[in-house]
């Protein structure tokens, strides 16, 4: 049995796609039969270039972390999920994108997202399957697996294992709870996943901002308080007006960047209320600058905490959300385009545009 795996060459240029065998799986271990894919915003900035910083190795860059299967095969003495439910072939599950070490002092107090020494993976050795832009995905102990509710239909299921537990791990890091006031700068994926959760975690207003309209009127539907359009708020002193009547002068008790644009930080910081938290999650990579003030944070107690990932035990917190409000929100609207996986390049240069000219929240590749 053979399966394909998505391969990077180099930046900018069109997708390979590699056919192995399919391996068993090792004692401990279990290989995935990929059902969607996320093609999230860092996709698009890796394969853009925008970590050039991190060249792309000379066997290439297995592609993909985001998405969801089933189970095709259990490796010896796997009998049950991360939570002790029965688990066997077949079996949806979700499983945590990231592969710690489990032994640095980041992973022994439970921070496995801020692992200094993440297990390497190498394309063309095995196991082969290291991206989830592929038929197969193999997981490691290292990386727990949830079983999916039955509940819960596989239109929702795509962006739980990246996009939503990357911004459920911003908002928690961040403290927000009830009666605060929740800025959300973009309403793609991780925007509208963002809108849902601070408004479950008690916000008691959230404002979106975008220039999308379409993406506007999602956020209301994922529960928005209110929405900013940048094209009509084209400055930042005008925006930064707007969040401070919005909050009956306060400022924001949290400001999230979802973007990946440097001028975003000292904006979203000006949005603050004295003592608030600017979350930055969409420079994951580098290059970019901006002149700041530091005294900005001193003078008035805020504070800005980067927040990449998420611990584990937030996959299973998704997954009780997405039942409980199943019938109340929209997380199937979240996937607006579907490609095969032979289409991987058509998905990717219309992703890219998409994301500049016409409305797309996540597209997914289904194998």
């Amino acid at each position: 049995m053979q399966g394909r795996q998505v391969i990077l060459r180099a930046y900018g240029q069109p997708f390979e796609i590699q056919e192995y065998n399919v391996p068993d799986p090792g004692p401990g271990d279990i290989v995935l039969k990929i059902t969607q894919a996320g093609i999230c915003g860092s996709d698009l900035h890796t394969w853009r270039g925008d970590t050039e910083a991190n060249p792309v190795p000379p066997q290439g860059r297995a592609m993909g972390h985001e998405g969801t299967g089933v189970v095709y095969k259990l490796g010896q003495g796997v009998t049950t999920d991360a939570l002790g439910h029965p688990l066997h072939e077949g079996d949806r599950v979700i499983h945590t994108a990231i592969l710690p070490c489990q032994h640095c002092p980041q992973c022994l107090r439970g921070d496995h997202n801020l692992c200094v020494h993440r297990v390497p993976r190498t394309v063309g050795e095995f196991p082969y399957f290291i991206g989830t832009f592929a038929d197969y995905y193999y997981v490691t102990p290292r990386q727990p697996v949830f079983k999916v509710p039955d509940e819960l239909s596989d239109e929702v299921l795509g962006p739980v294992n990246c996009a939503m537990g990357t911004v459920t791990q911003g908002l928690t890091v961040a403290g927000v709870h009830e009666g605060q006031s929740v800025v959300i700068q973009g309403a793609g994926g991780l925007g509208l996943t963002a809108t849902a959760m601070a408004k479950d975690m008690g916000a008691d207003r959230v404002i979106v901002l975008d220039r999308l309209e379409n993406r506007l009127r999602l956020a209301e539907e994922f529960g928005a308080d209110y929405t900013i359009n940048i094209e009509e708020y084209n400055t930042p002193e005008s925006r930064i007006r707007r969040i401070k009547e919005l909050t009956r002068d306060r400022g924001a008790d949290v400001v999230m960047e979802l973007v990946g644009y440097a001028p975003l930080l000292p904006e979203g910081i000006a949005m603050l209320t004295n003592g608030g938290t600017f979350v930055e999650i969409g420079l994951y990579f580098s290059g970019q600058t901006v002149p700041f003030d530091p005294s900005t944070l001193v003078l008035t107690g805020k504070r800005i905490v980067g927040s990449v990932m998420y611990r584990p035990i937030l996959m299973s917190t998704i997954l009780d959300f997405l039942v409980r409000t199943r019938h109340k929100l929209p997380f199937h609207t979240l996937i607006s385009h579907k490609f095969k996986l032979a289409d991987v390049n058509e998905a990717f240069a219309r992703a890219e545009w998409h994301q500049r000219q016409t409305p797309v929240t996540r597209a997914v590749l289904v194998p």
